[in-house]
């Protein structure tokens, strides 16, 4: 048995997060702006519309503003999974028990970029 501490899901998801906001840190302002705004937004929208919905919305948005490929993926790799493609393909095809548990963990997920984003993508006079 391993002496290594196990990290919850939580802390799994929150060190994804910021590996992914810190990333998206380093871009150009215009950049950094659209990423903010897909994070700040996308709990909103899946909380309205329904998981496969939002998701199914980001990727059709995706062809016109790398922002919604790029916060789709970092959300999906978060969660263990390839990419947005998957993540929907995984909500559409799940049963109504794990849709449920896949709706709670992309929140959980979205919520940690959501407040990394907040922390670290404003604009330097420090409004959001």
């Amino acid at each position: 048995m391993s002496n290594e501490p196990r990290s919850t899901r939580a802390q799994r998801q929150a060190a994804g997060a910021l590996a992914a906001i810190q990333v998206i840190r380093d871009k150009p302002p215009k950049e950094r702006k659209e990423y903010k705004a897909r994070a700040d937004n996308f709990p909103v929208l899946v909380l309205q519309a329904g998981l496969a919905q939002a998701v199914g919305f980001m990727r059709a948005k995706a062809a016109k503003s790398p922002a919604y490929e790029r916060y789709l993926g970092d959300l999906a790799e978060i969660l263990g999974m390839a990419g947005g493609e998957a993540l929907q393909q995984r909500a559409i095809d799940a049963g109504l028990p794990d849709y449920r548990q896949l709706t709670r963990d992309t929140l959980a997920a979205a919520g940690w970029l959501k407040r990394f984003g907040q922390a670290y993508l404003s604009d330097k006079e420090g409004t959001p």
